[in-house]
């Protein structure tokens, strides 16, 4: 929005008298506050059976709030508005115009509409124009505004607002265009993306060749990778140095300044039809991780529709500084609904987010059973789930890999309804597929190693070994010992917590003590690296619903640290994996 001079209650009945402000602008309205402005309309561009648009101005201005009272006249015509006789008023073929409820068609006017403005309109009331799927390319409609103040001739302001095109554009006054063009015309837009990796602190350039056939704008934004999670603030270390449009005339570029954040760093305005090449630069700190990023761009044409042109290309920050993995909780409550908890990568506040995943309730509250294979990552990446029905038939679950939870479930097989516990083991066989294991009623732990196939999750099962009964709680899936192989938690039924330690090969170590007290807890989760110090850790619910965090210290004789509470409350979910 552009700077205003307020004026003095003087000058401004000064100018009123002498038609200094409206009269400049040729228009025969002569009240209301002299200061109130709204900013050109823009030019719009539809898209067959999908686009629409607004014809209200994007802003306005004036004295203190800026407000307008009195009434927008809008003006539609097939044809360029210089027709005083108005022989072409009304939208062409293809285009249809909805008043909307704030506007009334002019009696006898065809493609006139007035709505009312007042300081209890909270928004520009404006028809809106959209196009039908038949709309022929480059149909165009010519429209004008007019703001006619309280107490002027509304008919003075359809007359100029019918002939907006013989006049300058004003403070008050506006006229504009809406094209529909197809997709196989905005196809012809063509952008050709070159993204080199950055090296850890160094530089790079990336390019885009732009072939424009129409006016745009062209943003391009630099996000994770698929698959990568999002970065924190101050923890990607990666900036935008630059940018240069060259080529044809008719290109002006900017970027956003500081560390890249959401998207949108490159922002060129195109406005004359042309080849253009854009380069921006890109610099990383010495001390940047190993990120996988993606460049995406869009040439917006359009103003409304999803048939804009838009390329990718991934590139990655070559640095010997891994990214650290975050992990997630997740908390079904009794209606089945699962909410989860996305860790932070710091202790003590080891979560950062949480929301409700949006996964069917009526599948997730029919389990008896339900375990994650091993650590699920905060962008849904990991070995997935499984859960079992009361028939005793287990489900398998993919993890999205969106940032989600899980893609729709698989049937693996009936008979599961023998087994008293199923704990997902993470990757026990040293083979990179997760496993499970599951313990029968007469205490024999069974081992069913994953394959890797989605319709057939799970070799036959093989026997680890009797006299598992003795746990009332068991937790995988993760490496507590730093020697890159799952292990697993026990609980006894006198409180006692023991660490097996995984072989690599299917095995275990013989058990060792962890220490005592331990029955108070309702729920022990293993869910990976909660702190971002590549040590797995445990979280554990007490029969109050407050969680404790134990920090992991990746020693096989004392994996865990003294607990932290994490909060209260979580007694609301009756499972936590």
């Amino acid at each position: 929005m552009r700077t205003r001079t307020f004026l003095s209650a003087g000058v401004a009945a000064t100018l009123l008298a002498t038609g200094g402000i409206i009269g400049a602008a040729g228009t025969a309205l002569a009240a209301g506050d002299p200061t109130y402005y709204f900013e050109p309309v823009d030019a719009k561009v539809l898209q067959p059976a999908e686009g629409w648009a607004e014809l209200s101005p994007p802003g306005s201005g004036g004295m203190e709030s800026g407000q307008p009272d009195g009434t927008f006249v809008y003006a539609v015509s097939k044809k360029p508005l210089t027709d005083a006789a108005w022989t072409a008023g009304g939208a062409p073929s293809g285009l249809t115009v909805d008043p909307t409820e704030s506007c009334t068609p002019k009696a006898g006017k065809a493609g006139v509409y007035l709505c009312d403005v007042s300081e209890d309109t909270y928004s520009f009331p404006a028809p809106e124009v959209s196009a039908t799927a038949s709309a022929a390319d480059n149909t165009t409609a010519y429209y004008s505004l007019v703001y006619v103040p309280r107490g002027a001739s509304v008919d003075a302001g359809v007359k100029e607002a019918q002939t907006a095109a013989t006049l300058p554009v004003g403070d008050r006054r506006a006229h504009s265009t809406v094209t529909v063009k197809t997709l196989a015309h905005v196809a012809r837009n063509t952008m050709n993306l070159t993204v080199p990796n950055l090296p850890a602190g160094g530089t790079a350039q990336h390019t885009m060749k732009l072939h424009a056939v129409d006016a745009g704008k062209l943003d391009i934004s630099l996000t994770e990778a698929p698959g990568e999670r999002r970065w924190d603030e101050n923890e990607l270390k990666v900036e935008v140095t630059g940018v240069d449009a060259a080529g044809a005339a008719g290109a002006s570029c900017d970027h956003t300044l500081g560390e890249i954040g959401w998207g949108g760093e490159v922002h060129c305005e195109v406005t004359a039809p042309g080849d253009y090449t854009i380069t921006y630069g890109l610099k990383a700190a010495t001390a940047s991780p190993a990120w996988k990023l993606r460049a995406s761009a869009v040439y917006e044409v359009y103003d409304f529709g999803t048939g804009n042109p838009e390329t990718a290309a991934d590139f990655a920050v070559s640095s010997t500084i891994p990214v650290t993995p975050r992990y997630k909780l997740i908390g079904r409550t009794p209606a089945g609904d699962l909410y989860y908890y996305d860790g932070s990568g710091r202790s003590p506040r080891i979560f950062a987010y949480s929301d409700l995943s949006g996964a069917p309730s009526n599948e997730w509250a029919g389990y008896t059973a339900v375990t994650r294979l091993g650590p699920l990552t905060v962008q849904s990446t990991g070995a997935g789930a499984v859960g079992r029905d009361r028939a005793g038939v287990l489900w398998s679950y993919r993890a999205s890999g969106d940032g989600g939870l899980f893609d729709d479930r698989r049937k693996v097989g009936g008979g599961w309804q023998v087994y008293n516990t199923l704990t997902g083991a993470g990757d026990l066989t040293g083979d990179g597929k997760a496993d499970l294991l599951a313990r029968d009623t007469a205490g024999v732990l069974w081992l069913y190693k994953g394959t890797g196939v989605r319709t057939a999750p799970f070799a036959p099962k093989v026997r680890v070994g009797g006299g598992w009964q003795i746990y009332n709680a068991l937790t995988g899936g993760t490496d507590l010992t730093r020697d890159g192989k799952a292990d697993l938690i026990a609980r006894d039924k006198s409180g006692v917590l023991w660490l097996y330690a995984g072989k690599g090969n299917g095995t275990f170590a013989g058990r060792i003590q962890v220490g005592g007290g331990w029955q108070g807890y309702t729920s022990l989760v293993s869910p990976g690296d909660l702190n971002a110090d590549g040590k797995a850790d445990l979280v554990a619910r007490d029969s109050a619903g407050t969680l404790w965090y134990y920090q992991g210290s990746g020693t096989a004789t004392r994996p865990f640290a003294a607990r932290v509470t994490v909060g209260g409350g979580w007694n609301r979910y009756n499972l936590l994996f």
